[in-house]
């Protein structure tokens, strides 16, 4: 099993969350779990929690994509897991370029979900 890409680009700021999000997922079976299994048991890890995981587009890289919420106590980050071609391989970051739409849906959804909390 491949485990999620731990290095980040040079130069590149890496938030403590998107690597605790990454250290918990590589403690998790994919292959025994499923993508979705392995994805709520290392949010559940962080004190984070899985905003969506949907299907990626057809000429993408990735099978699936999916967005964990995650906070330091003052601010909320949305962290997105993409799931690769192979079924094993995962990429983790909060990088927004061509996930833009993803990030204003991950962020508005994780504020209706937290409103609508007791």
């Amino acid at each position: 099993m491949t485990r999620p890409k731990m290095m980040p680009d040079a130069g590149k700021a890496v938030s403590l969350e998107v690597v605790e999000v990454e250290l918990a997922l590589g403690a998790q079976d994919i292959v025994a779990d499923g993508f979705d299994g392995a994805l709520r048991k290392a949010a559940d890890l962080v004190g984070g929690e899985v905003i969506f995981n949907i299907r990626a587009p057809e000429d993408s890289d990735q099978q699936r994509i999916a967005a964990v919420s995650v906070s330091d106590g003052s601010t909320d980050q949305t962290v997105f897991v993409m799931l690769g071609n192979d079924g094993t391989s995962l990429t983790v970051t909060t990088e927004q370029g061509e996930n833009t739409l993803l990030s204003k849906l991950g962020k508005d959804f994780a504020a209706v979900m937290k409103g609508q909390r007791p």
